[in-house]
């Protein structure tokens, strides 16, 4: 790697390290007369994972991709970037509008011909523009009723759902205005079922706790992040990104991962004795992550791809968070019934109504926090014996002149 390679990879580490500290502080803030300055430190320690595998993505982006980019222009960076957004059937118009800004040689034609081509990679003129105007007049429609009708029913979930149905029309309408034709991009069966399953399980869930529990609260913070999950998990169940289906065992694999963790994490809440103080944390401390590990660096061993490690990380953390945040909450009132903290075992000091929030905390933020990056690990030792030689490739040639 080169200077560029390497300021790159420390900037990717020092921002996520940051961000890492950012939601750490967010989730645990520092108590009253705590020292700032060992609280910021002890932090920065605890995010170090995943500030290194936001730098092992970047090594390995810019080993693959980067190095090329790197020898590009600035239009040309700029096309390719937007060739590369572009769907399956538009690929053959990208590689033609990259052949013909090679024979542009003025530089103001260059950067005028690649912003307009990237411009019409990113907004295509189809003529499906009629039916994205109507997709996105239908959710602002959808988006201005449910705050009414929501608070009228039941105002406590009145920010989540109005999120939701936002986040779910906004990307309904991307869908539509970049699809050749409106259509259904099948991630398979199994996963689009499981995945509509829990989505319905997470709304079914938090609509229960807070209509049946006076004492469960959702701040707006809070429920935008509930919001978010279920949004995503019905996106990636009925048209997920060409980049997370390259690898059918990747699906398959992050599917049985995600069902396994929360079929585990609900036996393990069934098995315990709740007189006795067992409970649920170190299960969910634990094992995400090292299944996680685990899962990556299988597959990416299996298929030879970094990209297939990391794509079944991406789809085991939103089945697992979508089905084990319905178990710990459906397990959180039995413990809270037993008065028993599901997390540590220890007898509830505050309202029992706090399994909700305590689910959001610890399996919608602590989970894929913890598990990813582990996970980016497993993959990037599972492909290892590809990154390699793919480095020694993208190295330029050392001539060494040994003389007559």
């Amino acid at each position: 790697m080169n200077r560029v390679g390497l300021l790159g990879a420390a900037s990717v580490f020092a921002a996520v390290d940051a961000g890492y500290v950012l939601l750490l502080s967010w989730g645990s803030p520092p108590a009253p007369g705590e020292d700032l300055w060992s609280y910021t430190v002890t932090s920065a320690v605890l995010a170090t994972p995943a500030g290194l595998a936001g730098a092992l993505l970047w090594i390995t982006w810019w080993l693959r991709t980067g190095v090329r980019l790197a020898a590009m222009d600035a239009p040309e960076r700029l096309l390719t970037a937007a060739v590369a957004t572009l769907p399956a059937h538009r690929r053959d118009w990208g590689r033609a509008m990259t052949a013909e800004l090679a024979s542009v040689s003025d530089r103001r034609e260059r950067r005028r011909f690649a912003i307009g081509c990237a411009r019409t990679a990113v907004f295509p003129p189809s003529g499906h523009r009629t039916p994205a105007l109507a997709v996105a007049a239908l959710a602002a429609a959808a988006v201005a009723g449910t705050g009414p009708a929501v608070g009228h029913a039941l105002p406590e979930l009145r920010v989540f759902a109005v999120t939701f149905v936002a986040l779910v029309g906004a990307l309904a309408t991307v869908a539509v205005a970049r699809a050749r034709r409106p259509h259904r991009s099948a991630p398979g069966l199994p996963t689009m079922f499981t995945g509509l399953a829990g989505v319905a399980a997470c709304i079914a869930v938090t609509g229960y706790s807070l209509g049946t529990d006076a004492s469960v609260a959702l701040s707006p913070s809070t429920a935008v992040t509930l919001a978010v999950l279920p949004a995503v998990g019905l996106w990636l169940s009925l048209i997920p990104p060409r980049a997370l289906t390259t690898s059918r065992r990747a699906r398959r694999a992050g599917l049985g991962v995600g069902v396994a963790i929360a079929g585990g994490l609900l036996l393990n809440a069934r098995l315990n004795d709740i007189g006795a103080g067992q409970s649920i944390g170190l299960y969910v401390l634990a094992v995400p992550v090292v299944t996680l590990f685990t899962a990556s660096l299988l597959v990416a061993w299996a298929d030879h791809s970094f990209r297939a490690g990391v794509q079944v990380a991406v789809w085991a953390v939103v089945t697992t968070c979508l089905l084990s945040f319905t178990v710990y909450v459906t397990e959180a009132f039995r413990y809270s019934r037993a008065g028993v903290h599901p997390i540590d075992g220890d007898p509830l000091s505050g309202p029992a109504g706090t399994g909700l929030g305590e689910a959001i905390g610890w399996v919608l933020v602590y989970v894929p926090a913890s598990a990813l990056p582990f996970a980016i690990f497993g993959a990037f030792l599972g492909a290892i014996d590809t990154i390699v030689p793919r480095t020694a490739a993208a190295s330029p040639p050392q001539w060494t002149h040994r003389g007559p």
